[in-house]
Formats: structure tokens, C-alpha cells, sequence
């Protein structure tokens, strides 16, 4: 196993929580009633490797779900925050978003009894459109975020901006991207969701073990849902079958592997090695 610890993230949403799907309300209910199931598959597999990371989870589902904010702290696991709902944040007016990121912060915190310093955006739509954002999570007490994909995506991301964990100079607060891998120009993003489910493994082994050698800790992230191959299978439009089921079945065994060969902790642990953090 390496001994560079990496960071793994996890958001914690539904199937239908997807911001490229129009879904109906019977859609979403028959994909929907899972996440528990998924979520227990997905902390068990940690627990085998002792392996920990950060959970970055939803209020509607914090809200719904309050045993899952609990196993993850009793399993020693880091709590971060989603947003409320799963809403894009280059289309929420300021005002809104503030109050909204407020309201899951406080809820998670009532809950857990601490407080929580780590933000990460629905869909990386923390872009050049949305910067804003970012001072207002320093505001109402975040230290870091973990939101801005450093290539082109189609809901979200910044091409241009650091790969690297960083101090914003937008305003005080460290990002922590999810890692991709520099092939000339291009910028390829492999450290999850669908590109973790379309690249081989031997690749994604072969991104982090470039990054590591460099002693830069990869940033991984995954959703519980796509641990669930059973999942429902609605009649899509091919783009949308594609994103949501391609190659559900090979993950498993990609995420076991991962956590096999490689050495995983939360993010904030990463960054107080690192000396760039103080914590809560």
C-alpha cells in the first residue's frame, strides 16, 4: 500500500440527484429509497480496508437520514457539507445560496454536535461564473472547499485553475480539487463518477501513482449510488442511460482496489499534515 495518504470523498446523494437528468416524480421515486443500503455498502468496504475519508452530504438528506450523519461519526469519518439541495450554484441568486449553505451547515452542526469546515458544490458549478461563492462560504465559516474541477466538464469546472491544493485568493479559504492529469494540453479528469467508471483501472492506478511520486495526494470521489448495480433502470434518452448506469457493475471492484493498494484519509487530516490548516 502506498504511505502517501490520499483523500477520498464521498457525496452523499441519490441516483435522481443527477443536475443532467429532468426526472419525473415517479422517476424519482423508483430510484429513489437506497441511499441507505448504498451508503452501508460503501462504509462497510471502508471499515474492511480501514481506510476513512470525508462525506460530504446533503441537508434534504441529512435531514431524512439522520442515522447515516450519525455512522459517520461513530465510524470516525470527516462531515462535510453539499449545499441544502442539490442545486447548481452559478443559478441561485447570492442571497439565496448564502441562506441555503447556512441551513445545512446549522443542521448538520445541531446534529453532530461540531462544528464543519468542508464545502463541496453540486456538479463542480463553483465555475468563473459563480467565484462569488466562494466568499460567501468563507463568511459563514467554512475553511476549505472542494468544488472546482480544474478542467471542462459539462455542468461545471474551470480549466484553467490550479490543480493543485491552494489558498483562493478570492477570498480566505483552501480548495482542494478533485485530481485529473495533465496529457500535453489536455486536461483529463479520472479520479471519479463517470470518468472513474469509464477509464480501465490500470490507468486510474497509473494517474495516482504519477501524483503520488510527485508527493501530491490524489483527490478521489464517489457517490454511494454507483455501488448499486441493481439500480432501477428507467427509459432514458441514450446520454442520460449512459450517465447514470455505464459500467455500474465494474465499481466495486475499481473502489476495492483502490482502497487495496492505496492509502485514503479525510481531508482535513491531509491538510493538517500538510501544516495548511488549522481545524474547527
Amino acid at each position: 500500500m502506498s504511505q502517501l495518504n490520499n483523500i477520498l470523498t464521498i457525496d452523499v446523494e441519490e441516483s435522481f440527484h443527477r443536475n443532467d437528468l429532468l426526472l419525473s416524480t415517479g422517476q424519482r421515486e423508483l430510484l429513489g429509497g437506497r441511499l441507505v443500503e448504498q451508503t452501508e455498502r460503501l462504509v462497510s468496504l471502508l471499515k474492511a480496508y480501514g481506510q476513512r475519508g470525508t462525506f460530504f452530504v446533503l441537508g434534504e438528506v441529512a435531514k431524512e437520514y439522520p442515522q447515516l450523519v450519525m455512522r459517520f461519526v461513530e465510524e470516525g469519518f470527516e462531515l462535510g457539507i453539499h449545499g441544502y439541495h442539490h442545486e447548481l450554484v452559478y443559478e441561485q441568486e447570492r442571497e439565496e445560496f448564502r441562506h441555503q449553505t447556512r441551513k445545512a451547515k446549522a443542521l448538520l452542526e445541531e446534529m453532530v454536535g461540531k462544528e464543519i469546515v468542508g464545502f463541496r458544490a453540486p456538479s463542480w458549478s463553483i465555475t468563473e461564473r459563480s467565484l462569488w461563492a466562494l466568499k460567501i462560504l468563507a463568511d459563514v465559516g467554512f475553511q476549505y472547499d472542494s468544488s472546482i474541477l480544474p478542467a471542462r466538464a459539462y455542468l461545471g469546472g474551470i480549466p484553467w485553475s490550479n490543480t493543485r491544493i491552494h489558498r483562493r485568493e478570492e477570498a480566505e479559504i483552501i480548495e482542494v480539487p478533485p485530481s485529473i492529469i495533465k496529457i500535453g494540453r489536455l486536461r483529463l479528469p479520472f479520479s471519479g463518477g463517470l470518468y472513474l467508471r469509464i477509464l480501465p483501472y490500470s490507468f486510474i492506478q497509473f494517474c495516482i501513482k504519477k501524483l503520488n511520486k510527485k508527493g501530491i495526494p490524489a483527490v478521489i470521489y464517489l457517490h454511494p449510488w454507483e455501488l448499486d448495480p441493481e439500480l432501477p433502470r428507467l427509459r432514458l434518452k441514450w446520454k442520460g442511460r449512459f450517465a447514470l448506469y455505464h459500467n455500474l457493475n465494474t465499481v466495486q471492484a475499481k473502489v476495492e482496489r483502490l482502497l487495496r493498494e492505496f492509502s485514503f484519509a479525510p481531508i482535513q487530516e491531509v491538510l493538517k499534515d500538510a501544516g495548511s490548516f488549522r481545524g474547527p
